[in-house]
């Protein structure tokens, strides 16, 4: 069923890409936004509220191998990445679940006592208002959070902003 979700969204948003006002016709640039908190802690699932925040780490937003945008976390952890325009490159990964924000900064940096931990601390990407647990409302098996998805993702295309937000960060 996320395949067949995931299939849906991508070839509707083709459609879509392609009837959107483009260059000189558009009166917004469609852009894509990324914001969280990284947590200093080491673990799966970390509940970013729970435990003290990041300060000054190297964040970035990895696509397929590929690094698609970088920046540093402000003094109480907080980062966002503002990806630019939206394009089938991003958009695609983003679709396909092959996003993740990275840490690059060692969790040392924000406690000497975490300098034994080995791994990455790393967090996959949804767009906001994707569940991304198959269930949708209204009881359409699925049928409303797609609907909603993809109304979400034309909106941004249409001039608006598309959100994106890390899910919980595991270190890997």
């Amino acid at each position: 069923m996320a395949a067949s979700k995931s299939l849906l969204a991508a070839l509707l948003l083709i459609v879509t890409v392609g009837f959107a006002p483009h260059g000189a016709e558009a009166n917004k640039a469609p852009l894509a936004l990324i914001a969280g908190v990284v947590p200093c802690s080491a673990g799966s699932s970390i509940n970013a509220a729970t435990v003290p925040a990041f300060p000054n780490a190297a964040v970035q937003l990895m696509c397929g191998g590929k690094v698609m945008a970088s920046t540093k976390t402000d003094r109480s952890g907080a980062f966002t990445m503002n990806l630019g325009t939206v394009t089938t490159p991003l958009l695609a990964p983003l679709l396909g679940n092959q996003c993740k924000v990275v840490v690059v900064t060692p969790l040392a940096a924000c406690d000497a006592s975490l300098a034994s931990v080995t791994g990455t601390l790393t967090a996959p990407v949804q767009l906001l208002g994707d569940s991304g647990s198959g269930s949708g409302s209204g009881g359409l098996g699925g049928l409303g959070g797609l609907i909603g998805l993809i109304g979400q993702i034309v909106g941004g295309l249409l001039g608006g902003i598309i959100n994106i937000i890390p899910l919980p960060f595991s270190v890997v």
